[in-house]
């Protein structure tokens, strides 16, 4: 009986110390801390978040020839200067673990972890891969429509003069008519004229149009297209006059850590004017925050450790320290209103907890990066 409960144990005091770390010590050491034994690092994980903003940009371009809009055509209401304004369509969030900087450790293997290649097999089933992110597709690319932007390309024109010259053919003094061609410059009223009068023309040929002056009869559909793109010329060419409003989409991709210290953590800020940045703008009504929430508190844990500890007879672990990762509602926060952008697992609001040593069974792969 007596040899059965002494082999059981024996396995079982091997058992524990082929899973079992000898002391584990948080990074940096002391100076008096000795380590005899092989060891590893590791480190625990914090949680990070890919912020993806989608900005939506509204500019209202002045047209080339809006000076000349109210002269030539008795337009009032038309863009006299260029401006934009920026405001948020969207935001996401993507959460993904990083390795945490502060939080560092160094595990010192037992004689029968080395004797049994604990090193080995940890780094095999250990070797985590790099994390990847991808940003959001760029669409910022120049959206002016063509015709409003080349249209002014053209501003040479040619000009012909016509001429006599005094030639002497034979003996005898003969006026002789000739031609120059000129190359000028067309000036900015000319080319606004030029447009008008476009303008003009595509109004009377679809007025031709809609009232059946034309000698052959128009099909329906004929008839439609016709005037669309009549339609469609001439509200190209009043542009140049009106000026044009665009609006374009701007991605904006970046990483943001929580932390356990700010109950608002700053996330950018987004000026109507200006645009976008990752810097708090100074007045508050261009800034977006997050709002962490978490739904698990720690303060009991934290309690219960401060009071064991003040007890002569504690005995501080030596053994892995871990942290889990704490639910967490996460809302964007701008001008006092909040929108629910999820619940996200973080790991810097969860409790930091030191356990024995010689535990047996415990991963500490699947609690922390190992190095």
């Amino acid at each position: 009986m007596y040899r059965k409960l002494f082999i059981v144990f024996f396995t079982l005091s091997i058992f524990l110390n082929v899973f079992s770390q000898k002391a584990v010590y948080k990074l940096p050491v002391t100076g008096g801390t000795v380590i005899i034994n092989p060891t590893f690092f590791y480190t625990l994980p914090k949680t990070a978040f890919k912020v993806d903003v989608i900005i939506t940009k509204t500019s209202n371009k002045k047209g080339l020839y809006a000076d000349y809009a109210e002269k030539m055509l008795g337009i009032t209401n038309y863009c006299k200067e260029n401006t934009s304004f920026y405001e948020l369509k969207n935001i996401t969030l993507t959460p993904f673990t990083v390795p945490d900087e502060t939080l560092k450790y160094v595990a010192e293997l037992s004689s029968v972890q080395i004797k049994n290649g604990f090193l080995n097999t940890l780094y095999t089933n250990n070797s985590r891969g790099g994390y990847s992110l991808s940003a959001l597709e760029q669409n910022n690319i120049d959206i002016l429509p063509d015709f409003f932007k080349n249209y002014a390309d053209v501003i040479m024109q040619q000009t012909h003069e016509t001429y006599t010259e005094t030639k002497i053919i034979d003996g005898v003094v003969t006026q002789v008519p000739a031609t120059q061609t000129k190359v000028t410059t067309k000036s900015l009223a000319q080319q606004a004229q030029e447009a008008a009068d476009w303008i003009e023309k595509i109004r009377n040929d679809r007025y031709a149009i809609i009232s059946f002056v034309q000698e052959t009869p128009l099909t329906q559909e004929a008839f439609g297209y016709l005037v669309n793109q009549l339609n469609e010329l001439e509200k190209k060419y009043l542009e140049l006059f009106t000026g044009i409003t665009l609006v374009e989409d701007i991605h904006e991709t970046f990483i943001i850590y929580p932390d356990n210290e700010r109950t608002l953590l700053p996330v950018c800020s987004i000026a109507p004017d200006d645009g976008f940045s990752t810097s708090m703008s100074k007045t508050d009504a261009n800034n977006y925050y997050l709002k962490c929430t978490p739904q698990f508190s720690t303060v009991l844990q934290a309690d219960f450790a401060e009071a064991i500890s003040g007890d002569p007879k504690y005995k501080k672990n030596m053994g892995y320290s871990i942290r889990k990762a704490i639910p967490t509602v996460i809302t964007l926060v701008h001008k006092n209103t909040e929108s629910l952008l999820g619940i996200f697992p973080i790991y810097q609001f969860g409790w930091l907890e030191t356990l024995p040593a010689n535990l047996d069974n415990l991963e500490i792969g699947k609690w922390g990066y190992i190095f």
